[in-house]
């Protein structure tokens, strides 16, 4: 162990609206050792009695394989009820590919930064979009007593909801619940019968899908819609469409203004290939893609369109475990590093609970409970309706 005292180890900095942790230099090879650290690290939270941002100095820290589950598990549990966002600085690439790997990204959000001045940069932008995004009184999105239906099919009644800037919320529910009916009501597709949808303070009853995505709504499906003929670079691109300016003429003669416009656009799409982490596939077509791919191209498309609000219908469907953790981290770095709010639709429980601030519980078109993942997770009704007789 280093000579240093684990209290050393932690530093408050009021200008920075953070506290720093330390773990350089520690090796740590017992579960004791973790729990150790992390309750002083608690006591030390509870007794400033306010909530911080977390900046984690990694240094030459080695973590035993043996205790990383018992690392993951008390840094989670921290964050959860003392911070308002971490970075990560000064991880060993060793140390990396155990975060993204081993502990698994549902847990440690994939902000990892080599220099310390970038991880203080990441903490700035945090708390400017914490800034922006005020009080919790005025939601960002508002469902109001939403109903829908089709004919005499009922698949939305009386629903409502509100979801807050900055925060990763989930509709959950069995089967024909009205999870994807619900997206489609936010986005325009369809139009409720009954209630109203309030977006960043405009409230309306029905929206064409082209006037959310000028208002900054994108989506993407429960079936994969990408232009299957067309390489990863061409379909980024279509999700540039609304911020493209010149007329169709312009565009066709591509010449001046027209020419400097994709250009622009372009760097846009690199940079989301870059974030995605797909510049091996950026000139291949999309169909000759394995599925985990196509999905995550469809996750670019979306991004392309510089939402503030996301709408992700089941993005993990049919993926494997290893293609759900690179989407699962790609979630949290959207949400994180762009500061965009989500809302998605998950069967798997393990990611839902793990991902969300808040969760919606929809039952044959009903609203049966909501909450924070540890309430919905509880809840008798949800237990019964959804997730079975056992936690």
């Amino acid at each position: 162990m280093n000579a240093r005292s684990f209290g050393e180890r932690i530093v408050f900095h009021d200008a920075l609206e953070a506290m720093e942790v330390d773990f350089t230099g520690l090796n740590l090879s017992e579960a004791a050792q973790v729990d150790a650290f992390y309750d002083e690290i608690d006591a030390r939270l509870e007794q400033s009695s306010r909530r911080w941002y977390f900046l984690v100095n990694y240094g030459d820290c080695v973590i035993a394989a043996e205790v990383w589950d018992r690392f993951a598990a008390r840094g989670k549990q921290t964050n959860t009820a003392h911070s308002l966002g971490t970075v990560r600085v000064g991880a060993s690439t060793a140390t990396r590919e155990a975060i993204r790997g081993r502990a698994g990204p549902n847990t440690f959000r994939a902000n990892i930064f080599d220099t310390r001045d970038q991880a203080v940069a990441a903490l700035g932008a945090m708390r400017r979009r914490a800034q922006d995004a005020g009080g919790h009184d005025e939601p960002f999105l508002g469902v109001e007593n939403v109903s829908l239906h089709f004919g005499g099919v009922k698949a939305l009644t009386s629903v409502s909801f509100r979801i807050h800037k900055g925060e990763i919320s989930s509709i959950i529910g069995p089967n024909g619940a009205g999870k994807s009916s619900m997206l489609n009501v936010i986005n325009g597709v369809y139009h409720p019968q009954e209630g109203s949808i309030t977006f960043r303070g405009q409230t309306r009853q029905r929206m064409r899908p082209h006037d959310t995505a000028a208002q900054g709504i994108a989506r993407t499906f429960q079936n994969i819609a990408l232009f299957k003929g067309m390489t990863v670079l061409d379909n980024l691109m279509t999700g540039r469409n609304l911020k493209m300016k010149c007329n169709l003429l312009q565009q066709a003669l591509y010449w001046g203004r027209a020419q400097k416009e994709e250009i622009e656009h372009r760097l846009k799409v690199e940079e989301i290939i870059d974030f995605l982490e797909i510049e091996h596939i950026r000139k291949t077509p999309v169909g000759r893609l394995p599925y985990g791919l196509q999905k995550r191209v469809e996750l670019g498309r979306a991004l392309a369109a510089e939402p503030t609000l996301l709408l992700l219908d089941e993005p993990m469907a049919g993926m494997n475990v290893e293609e759900k953790q690179d989407m699962s981290r790609f979630i949290l770095d959207v949400n994180d590093q762009l500061g965009t709010t989500i809302l998605l639709i998950e069967h798997d429980m393990g990611v839902v609970m793990d991902l969300s601030d808040f969760v919606v519980v929809l039952d044959h078109g009903q609203k049966i409970a909501e909450g924070t993942p540890d309430e919905v997770r509880t809840d008798p009704v949800v237990i019964r309706a959804y997730l079975g007789t056992a936690h």
